[in-house]
């Protein structure tokens, strides 16, 4: 099986670390990059048409709705998701900041590319990656960032509940998937508006029959992308939420693009629920 994993965008920085409250220089906005990592299928499939996209096939949300989302830039070059778990740790993907110097988050987000007076901004070096993290098959991609300072909640920033440890497999659940990514495959760049979609969980069995079970584990969880919906470039970290409890961290998509129907992968919360709360103050 033909696996490509293709890091968007990951680039080291040398600068110093700024102030933990400073805005630290970033790339014009059209030059930051959503990272993604891209699977390759395993057999051919026959898919829906390509639909204009939104995250893929979803809306703008309405402002500050998801309150427990995160916007991370990473060396001031490229861009994931992630969530707020407790007043002091974000949690997102490990392949966001695998290669990352220092994250500048932003909380309380709408229009990530403004100065809204909703946003808190604070700059962390804390970062943990998951230990095992396997770049090649993706194992473990979850990771921690401290912030410098605890985070005051407010109805704009709060936190989201963990799936816990022995949670279900979710199969059948209708998910929430939100993030800044790209809209669609011919998009130039992220989004500047949040953006989300109510997506369907399936069963890892079916998930396995698109990327195989060398890709596909029990600590993963995966949606259909029946329909075009699903994440794309820049919804990596970020979560996916079933009710009020967060379940997933968006990891990869096809590689045959966002829009080609083909299932989004995800780190399974419930799996990581223990090294989360050994590495953290949950």
């Amino acid at each position: 099986m033909k696996v490509a994993v293709c890091l968007i965008a990951v680039l080291g920085c040398s600068a110093a670390l700024p102030s933990p409250n400073a805005v630290y220089e970033r790339l014009p906005w059209d030059q930051i990059k959503g990272e993604n990592v891209y699977i390759e299928p395993i057999a051919n499939y026959t898919v829906d048409q390509p639909i204009d996209g939104r995250i893929i096939g979803g809306s703008e949300v309405t402002r500050n709705s998801r309150p427990y989302q995160v916007a991370l830039f990473i060396n001031g070059r490229s861009f994931c998701g992630g969530s707020l778990i407790t007043r002091n740790f974000v949690l997102t993907a490990a392949h966001c900041t695998i290669s990352a110097s220092y994250v500048e988050l932003v909380f309380g987000a709408h229009n990530v590319n403004n100065q809204e007076t909703t946003q808190l901004r604070l700059t962390s070096s804390n970062i943990i990656n998951h230990p095992q993290y396997q770049s090649a098959t993706l194992r473990n991609d979850v990771a921690l960032v401290r912030t410098p300072s605890s985070v005051t909640t407010n109805n704009n920033i709060q936190i989201i509940t963990l799936a816990a440890a022995n949670a279900g497999t979710y199969a059948g659940s209708t998910a929430f998937l939100s993030g800044w990514g790209r809209t669609s495959d011919s998009s130039s760049g992220i989004s500047p508006v949040l953006r989300g979609v109510s997506i369907q969980v399936i069963t890892n069995a079916v998930c396995s029959g698109t990327y195989g079970t060398s890709i596909i584990q029990t600590s993963n969880i995966c949606t259909s992308g029946a329909g075009v919906v699903g994440g794309c470039n820049g919804d990596s970290g970020g979560p996916l939420v079933v009710g009020n409890v967060q379940v997933g961290v968006t990891s990869f998509v096809s590689a045959r693009g966002c829009q080609s129907g083909l299932p989004t992968g995800f780190a399974r919360v419930s799996s990581f629920r223990t090294w989360i709360a050994q590495n953290s103050d949950l």
